[in-house]
């Protein structure tokens, strides 16, 4: 006969117990992440990302623009850490010109990239 432990999850090892009790469900971690998130939403205000891409005639681009281009752009031009999960495309950019993409930065909190998609010469 198998008996069965009446608590099944994971627990801290024993060095760790009294530290893990005594924080309160790290409130001034999600308080911290969150003023992180209202800054980066500031500084996605001022920024425009110009991705160059090449493209046939019409306008259309050979593929798309996905949110990892939109991200690693940000990177290399403004500075800005963003994950290209977190960046939501309506539609994915398959032609020139500009666009919005809203990028969910986690506790409700929400920006705007402005991106330019020009020709590669």
């Amino acid at each position: 006969m198998v008996k069965i432990k009446p608590f099944c999850g994971i627990r801290p090892p024993k060095q760790y117990a009294s530290e893990v009790a005594s924080r309160p469900y790290d409130v001034l971690n999600s308080a911290e992440a969150k003023a992180e998130a209202l800054a980066i939403a500031e500084k996605l205000k001022a920024c425009q990302v110009k991705i160059a891409a090449k493209g046939g005639e019409g306008g259309k681009l050979f593929g798309a623009i996905t949110g990892a281009a939109i991200a690693d752009a940000l990177q290399a031009q403004h500075g800005l850490t963003i994950d290209g999960k977190k960046l939501v495309l309506d539609q994915p950019i398959k032609s020139f010109g500009s666009y919005e993409v809203k990028a969910r930065l986690g506790y409700e909190v929400s920006g705007t990239v402005y991106v330019h998609v020009i020709e590669e010469k």
